[in-house]
Formats: C-alpha cells, sequence, structure tokens
C-alpha cells in the first residue's frame, strides 16, 4: 500500500475522474443513438432535413427532424415507426446495437450487397439464385 499523502490522495482522485470523464465520452442515451441512425439513414436516402420533413406529410418539420437526429426530444413508437416507413428502413435498424434484431451474418452481407445492386443485376442474380437452388432440390432428390 501506498503512503496516505495529501499528494498520493490526489493523484489516484484525478485519475479516478479522468476515467469517468473518459466513460461519459464514450457513453450515449439511446434517443441520441437512434438519432444518430435517423441521420445516417436520411444521408443514405439522400434526402435534406426538409425533403425529409416533406416525405413525413407535414407530420414533422425540419427543425423537428433536426431535434430527433440529435437526440434533444424523445419520440413516439409510431414516430419512429414512421420515420423508418419513409426511410425504408427496418425500424430496429434505427435502435441502439442492444435492442436490435440480429441475423446471420451471411444473410446480413447478402442483404447489404443485394439492395446496392440496380434491378438488372438484382433480377441477373435471383435468376442464378433460383437456378441454384433448384439444382440443389434435384441433388436431395437423387
Amino acid at each position: 500500500m501506498s503512503k496516505k499523502t495529501q499528494t498520493g490522495y490526489y493523484e489516484v482522485e484525478a485519475r479516478k475522474r479522468k476515467e469517468v470523464t473518459l466513460l461519459a465520452k464514450v457513453w450515449k442515451s439511446d434517443q441520441k443513438i437512434i438519432g444518430e441512425n435517423i441521420k445516417k439513414a436520411r444521408k443514405a436516402a439522400k434526402l435534406t432535413q426538409e425533403q425529409f420533413a416533406e416525405e413525413m406529410g407535414g407530420s414533422c418539420s425540419n427543425k423537428v427532424i433536426s431535434r430527433y437526429e440529435k437526440g434533444e426530444v424523445e419520440m413516439g413508437v409510431q414516430t419512429l415507426i414512421d420515420i423508418a416507413e419513409n426511410l425504408e428502413v427496418p425500424v430496429d435498424s434505427l435502435m441502439p446495437e442492444r435492442v436490435q434484431v440480429h441475423t446471420e451474418l451471411e444473410d446480413d452481407e447478402m442483404s447489404k450487397l443485394f439492395s446496392g445492386l440496380n434491378a438488372e443485376n438484382k433480377e441477373m442474380l435471383l435468376k442464378m439464385a433460383r437456378m441454384m437452388a433448384q439444382n440443389e432440390a434435384l441433388k436431395m432428390a437423387i
């Protein structure tokens, strides 16, 4: 054990305070995380806050959208659902990681890759997948 000197005591206290401050910088409230996820989804949809407010059908102004994205206000469940529908994303993708529904990595990766394709390539990939599934079914039948 170290001596209980005033200097030592303050050094330990300072280190403890520093750790607590560090934790505070990492931790974010759920509404802040949801807001950040809404902003990411809105930007991925290439919408400004004003355009998104219009998409919401007048139920939100761009100022309200800004406040949601900053995590300054909590929203009701229906508002969260409406936002997800207007952004064409699953509701759980807006939620904090700890409450998201997790799919298998392959499914998630396939979904992300598929969503980045144009309509022609999506159709081609679907045809290939159907042929592969038929092939597997034939193998099982033999």
